[in-house]
C-alpha cells in the first residue's frame, strides 16, 4: 500500500533512518544510519558519490527504511535539482550550524537522493 502521508509526517522529526541497499559487490543487505528530511511524499538523504550506501543504491534502486518502528519500501532516484532545497530543509531540521559542520564545506559534491515510499509494517 502507498506510504500513509499522516504516518510520514509523524515520522518525519525522528533525527535518523535507517537506510537498507543491496551490496553492490555481495548481493547481501547492508544497513546505514542517516539523517534525512521528507518533504511532499517524499524522503531525501544528502551523500558522496563515493559512500558505499550510495554507490549501492545507484546499482540496485530498491531500498528499505526504518523509521522508528515503520518500516517503509522504497525506490531510490538520484535528482541534484533538488539539492538546494534538500539543503534548506535539512538546515531546517537540523540547524544550519550542524549543516555546515557536517556538509558545508563539501557542498557541491554532495547528491541528492529522492526516495518514494510504500509503507510495508508498523
Amino acid at each position: 500500500m502507498p506510504a500513509d502521508a499522516g504516518n510520514l509526517q509523524a515520522l518525519a522529526g525522528a533525527p535518523l533512518l535507517s537506510l537498507t541497499t543491496i551490496g553492490r559487490k555481495t548481493q547481501e543487505p547492508r544497513t546505514v544510519e542517516l539523517w534525512f528530511v521528507y518533504h511532499r511524499g517524499a524522503i531525501y538523504l544528502l551523500g558522496h558519490a563515493e559512500s558505499h550506501w550510495f554507490r549501492n543504491l545507484a546499482r540496485h534502486p530498491r531500498v528499505t527504511l526504518e523509521i522508528d518502528d515503520a518500516s517503509f519500501e522504497g525506490t531510490a532516484r538520484l535528482d541534484d535539482s533538488k539539492r538546494e532545497m534538500a539543503y534548506q530543509l535539512f538546515q531546517r531540521k537540523y540547524g544550519a550550524q550542524q549543516v555546515s559542520y557536517w556538509y558545508g564545506g563539501q557542498r557541491s559534491a554532495r547528491r541528492t537522493v529522492e526516495i518514494a515510499l510504500v509503507l510495508t509494517a508498523h
